[in-house]
């Protein structure tokens, strides 16, 4: 591909979203090249749309070409679209499953990291692990704030990574890929609350698995934050997770530098290697387990 494509190509790079609203009984269908957490602040502060509102982001990709996406879809509804309320062209009288079955439908070649996604859905313990790693972080109900905390998949650092969490600027949860005669170890942020009396039995787990619990050194994190690092495959390291008490202290870490992050309205430093994509596929996964 020619330099001249690459720098086309990146200029399109953006996100297709769906919101919807209590207030209006269309859904919104968008794009952007901003964040979708960026944008969703822009739409809520913006007539006619703001008066509509709030709005909340029920679903989204993160595409090649988010301009063609979006005309696509515009084009494939155009016969629902709301004329009835004026500057816009956005709003139309179908339903979010409706839009989210069109979602689901792009073309996988236009879905950015896609081959790393398949990968993920391919590896049911690892799928089993960061499904209940976002459920018991409360990341689950964050999504309206990524870019804020961010996701990386099979990333080279550190000679890789199945998964890298973010936020801000601060690594808060990662797994080693289990390769070269290395275990995997699996990292995880928490409040110091994990040194008082009654986290023993949890400590006591983390030291029988070759880890550690220490005072995250990262100049960005909270003052509360401690982690604990622990060698284990997935299946083993989900029964941390459920053990008694380590969901509060993961919590009260994670949801209070959260709630200081949206106040901020301060985007990631790593927001650029967010996959939104991924996310979207694990919410879903999330709630089709749950229907199950």
């Amino acid at each position: 591909m020619s330099e001249g494509n690459v720098i086309r190509l990146w200029k399109k790079k953006g996100h297709i979203y769906v919101l919807e609203s209590n207030n209006c009984d269309c859904i919104k269908i968008g794009g952007t090249n901003y964040p979708p957490a960026k944008r969703l602040q822009e739409i809520n502060n913006t007539e006619p749309y703001k008066s509509l509102g709030p709005w909340h982001i029920f679903d989204f990709r993160e595409v090649f070409d988010w301009r063609k996406i979006e005309h696509n879809l515009h084009y494939q509804f155009r016969y629902f679209q709301n004329n009835e309320i004026k500057n816009q062209k956005e709003l139309f009288h179908i339903s979010k499953f409706q839009a989210k079955e069109a979602l689901n439908a792009i073309d996988p070649e236009e879905i950015l990291y896609h081959p790393k996604i398949d990968r993920l859905f391919q590896d049911e313990r690892f799928l089993n692990y960061i499904s209940e790693l976002f459920i018991n972080t409360g990341l689950i109900c964050c999504a309206d704030i990524q870019g804020v905390w961010t996701l990386s998949l099979f990333t080279q650092t550190n000679n890789g990574r199945y998964f890298t969490i973010n936020i801000d600027s601060h690594e808060v949860a990662f797994s080693t890929l289990n390769k070269n005669n290395f275990p995997q170890i699996n990292y995880i942020v928490v409040d110091k609350m994990i040194l008082d009396s009654e986290y023993s039995e949890i400590r006591n787990w983390i030291l029988s698995h070759n880890g550690e619990v220490g005072k995250a050194s990262y100049s960005t994190a909270a003052e509360r934050a401690m982690y604990v690092a622990f060698e284990s495959d997935f299946k083993t390291a989900i029964k941390l997770l459920s053990m008694k008490g380590f969901r509060r202290a993961v919590v009260a870490y994670w949801y209070d530098v959260l709630i200081s992050k949206r106040n901020e309205k301060k985007l990631s430093t790593y927001e650029h290697f967010h996959n939104y994509n991924a996310v979207s596929r694990i919410l879903e996964f999330i709630e089709s387990r749950n229907e199950n």
